[in-house]
């Protein structure tokens, strides 16, 4: 992966794609693969919005059915199922319990009802995903068994409790990226930090984009026959610039990173509000999600207001009156800006089914506008959109192959055996912790790493004494994977700093790495380990 403007502005591709979360990452992945030429332009880092603010699960959608919402479903767990075949070393199976109770919609007999229809919906739901990542079915467990799992939080109105296993993602942002590895890899053009600034249109067709480098400040154009809208909180101005008349609101999602460590079970509870609020582990720690703004938020309304997080934490001690969380507990606020729509009595709530807007209805050919509304199932939205381009461009290109087919770096089964492989391999070239680490990230590219440490042995030590990844990731991060930035290493490349505060001397030891690598000064060492910190003030 590298940066070159110069192609985005040299020749006119079949598809441009506004926007680098997970939903344009898997357009232009799909469009590339299928044999359409292909550009994407992020404003920002690939994956730092709303893709960075999820609660590392990969849901199979069995919430749906609590509202009769089959096709949603059963595209859910089509989506789950496709995320373990393309990536098996980036996800694990996760329980997940939560308490059954004498209400009609939670109770021992409704839940057994959901769970069999869930089985029957998901009767593939295991087909061509590795043994060891075959889901059982959910099942209703005793009150005893409830009770032992949820420990001092459990309900004394509990009749029992239902169980059910999706997947776990810690290095989500390495999927993300992993998107976009197999999109370049597929012949796509790619630039992060690159702003689209306005369609370039003509009578009743879009053209392409004007663009902005956000790194170096020219201007230039990038055209394109097909221009595909998957800006994220942004997407509902680009659809206003493209014609259309967006129809919904904008709310921001919270998850709570907290220095709390988590059982190796997943718990849901219901708040004092009725919201179902779960708690997951994650690196160690207590990941809490979701909750959303009970009023319209705008699309760069990303700060977190200490009401916000007050209430949040409240939230929280009501769904799980043992855990007594505080705010001092909270480490990071993982956050964005989502769509949403009016539910019962007007109440705001996350829009329950993406949207894929032709503006050719609007009058203006050439653009298609996403919204998506969950990290599961982008890779399926983007085969429909691109379904979509091929019919427009008038012609079908390669077959499909983005859910069966590996992505870069996620050639082993399991994150295990591949460990067990680098050890062997690499010889003495890292210890033993660090091989580990970059193989938890990397899967098997951790041999692109390797290979600089050979080159360059002292970047086989650590970033800083005590962090689990050498030298080598920072410098394979900024010249193989776009890293432009010390957040776009230390937050999204590696996981260093995707939880907590990576310490100054992590902040220091890369920022000064960066600078060798990137000929940074002094100034912008010191803006960009400012630009790190300020990720972590919460308010």
């Amino acid at each position: 992966m590298t940066r070159d403007l110069s192609r985005l502005a040299d020749a006119p591709f079949d598809v441009l794609v506004v926007g680098g979360g997970v939903h344009g990452l898997a357009v232009a992945y799909d469009a590339a693969q299928r044999g359409f030429t292909t550009a994407l332009v992020e404003r920002a880092d690939f994956g730092s919005g709303s893709s960075f603010n999820h609660a590392r699960t990969v849901h199979g959608g069995l919430r749906s059915l609590q509202t009769g919402d089959v096709l949603k479903a059963r595209f859910s767990l089509r989506e789950r199922r496709a995320i373990a075949r393309i990536a098996p070393n980036l996800v694990t199976p996760l329980s997940f319990v939560m308490a059954t109770t004498r209400s009609l919609t939670r109770s021992r007999l409704a839940l057994r009802a959901g769970f069999l229809a869930d089985a029957l919906l998901g009767f593939d739901r295991n087909a061509g995903v590795a043994a060891h990542l075959r889901l059982p079915a959910g099942h209703v467990i005793g009150r005893a068994s409830y009770r032992e799992i949820f420990g001092d939080n459990a309900r004394a109105y509990a009749t029992g409790g239902a169980m059910w296993v999706d997947y776990h993602m810690p290095e989500s942002d390495r999927l993300t990226l992993a998107f976009a590895k197999a999109a370049c890899a597929h012949g796509a053009a790619l630039a992060n930090y690159v702003e689209a600034v306005e369609p370039l249109t003509q009578p009743g067709r879009v053209g392409g984009v004007r663009a902005r480098d956000c790194l170096g400040g020219a201007t230039f154009d990038i055209r394109a026959r097909i221009t595909v809208n998957a800006a994220g909180a942004a997407s509902r101005a680009w659809m206003e610039k493209l014609g259309g008349s967006p129809r919904f609101p904008l709310l921001k999602a919270m998850n709570l990173v907290t220095s709390r460590p988590a059982g190796p079970v997943a718990l849901g509870a219901p708040t004092s509000g009725g919201r179902l609020l779960l708690i997951a582990p994650w690196h160690g720690r207590m990941l809490v999600g979701t909750s959303h703004s009970d009023r319209p938020s705008e699309a760069d309304d990303l700060l977190v207001r200490r009401g916000e997080l007050t209430a949040f934490v409240d939230e929280v001690n009501s769904a799980f009156p043992a855990l007594a969380l505080t705010e001092a507990d909270v480490t990071l606020v993982h956050r964005g800006v989502v769509p949403a729509e009016r539910g019962r009595g007007g109440v705001l709530a996350l829009m329950g089914h993406h949207r894929i807007h032709d503006h050719a209805a609007d009058g203006l050919d050439g653009a298609i506008s996403i919204t998506g509304v969950k990290y599961t199932t982008g890779r399926g939205v983007a085969e429909q959109v691109v379904d979509l381009v091929a019919h427009k461009l008038g012609r079908a290109g390669a077959p499909c192959r983005t859910g069966t087919a590996r992505l870069p770096g996620c050639e082993a089964d399991s994150a295990g055996s591949e460990a067990a492989r680098a050890t062997a391999e690499s010889g003495n070239v890292l210890a033993d912790e660090l091989i580990t680490s970059l193989v938890g990230t990397h899967g098997t590219g951790w041999r692109a790493v390797v290979a600089l440490c050979r080159e360059d042995p002292s970047l086989a030590d650590p970033i800083a004494p005590g962090c689990p990844f050498p030298k080598a990731a920072v410098v394979h991060a900024i010249r193989s994977e776009m890293a432009c930035t010390l957040a776009d290493v230390l937050v999204r490349r590696l996981p260093v700093g995707a939880a907590a505060h990576p310490g100054e001397a992590v902040l220091s030891a890369c920022a000064s790495l960066m600078a060798g690598v990137c000929g940074w000064g002094a100034d912008r060492v010191s803006r960009e380990a400012e630009a790190v910190r300020e990720i972590y003030r919460i308010m």
